[in-house]
């Protein structure tokens, strides 16, 4: 088993996640987030904790990021550039623009430290059960040493070529997810309107031929109106499809159905709390509802 010293900076819940997962996994981690209450929550299962990135993290074999903004991203890449060695591989695992991250790698590689994108599908609860996919784009030899430690943490890592191409795939899964959220709003929706038990009509699309991840993860949580902590936030979310959907302007790509979700999540956005999680989207569904 490969065993290194791992630096994580960003220790939200994503953050909190590789953590603890790496941990069991035999490996040491340090980690950085400016929020105390991170990194007492990190200290707990073992990590030893900073507020800031730093040249703690020039030992590192391995540098994970998870953070918040683009802006955040690229103050980050800075402070790496500057305190890191070279030959060092960092792991870039948010969903930003492509204009962004390619910024981001320009500061690194001007001191030797070379950039991966890569982007992950799935939530915090499934990042916390190693019930995610990473998607990994970049050279080559450094995919190779990324590899192996991030096998530790995921379910699957997807070779996703080229620089970039883990954005591109990150833009199509959550594409999907935009859609899936919704429908399984829609569906339970129309299952209450119909007089049926809710617990039923999981049972059934949980396990047959309209059974959807989203479905899954998220209908449980519209049954009981349990939308934090989130596991993905609306505010989260929000930035997300903005993305989303300036890559389809882009490319030109017919999507009635992704600017139909996006006016619900607007909606939402409106008016529901911004930490909630996306699947309160029901309520738009539910607050329109004659028996409510």
């Amino acid at each position: 088993m490969t065993i290194g010293l791992i630096g994580l900076v960003g220790l939200g819940i994503m953050g909190t996640a590789y953590a603890k997962n790496f941990i069991a996994a035999g490996q040491t981690v340090a980690g950085a987030d400016p929020s105390e209450d991170a990194r007492n929550r990190c200290a707990e299962l073992g990590v030893e904790v900073h507020e800031a990135a730093g040249a703690w993290l020039n030992q590192c074999d391995l540098v994970v990021l998870s953070l918040v903004s683009p802006t955040v991203l690229l103050d980050v890449a800075s402070i790496l550039a500057r305190d890191m060695n070279p030959g060092q591989v960092v792991v870039e695992t948010g969903t930003f623009a492509m204009d962004d991250k390619v910024k981001a790698r320009e500061i690194l590689e001007a001191s030797d430290i070379t950039l991966l994108d890569c982007t992950i599908s799935g939530t915090g609860v499934q990042a916390d059960a190693k019930d995610i996919i990473f998607m990994a784009s970049g050279p080559e030899d450094a995919k190779n040493t990324a590899r192996p430690f991030l096998e530790m943490i995921s379910k699957k890592v997807i070779d996703a070529g080229d620089f970039g191409g883990g954005t591109r795939l990150k833009l199509i899964a959550n594409h999907a997810v935009a859609l899936h959220n919704v429908a399984a709003a829609e569906t339970l929706n129309y299952a209450v309107k119909m007089g049926l038990d809710q617990e039923v009509i999981y049972d059934l699309l949980s396990t047959g031929a309209g059974q959807s991840k989203m479905s899954d993860l998220r209908m449980p949580l519209m049954m009981s109106g349990t939308y934090e902590p989130a596991t993905a936030s609306l505010m989260m979310f929000k930035k997300d499809l903005e993305i989303i959907g300036d890559d389809i302007k882009k490319t030109g790509a017919h999507a009635p159905l992704f600017e139909a979700c996006v006016e619900l999540y607007k909606q939402a956005d409106a008016t529901l709390p911004e930490h909630l999680d996306t699947a309160s989207v029901y309520e738009i569904y539910a607050n329109n509802r004659e028996d409510l």
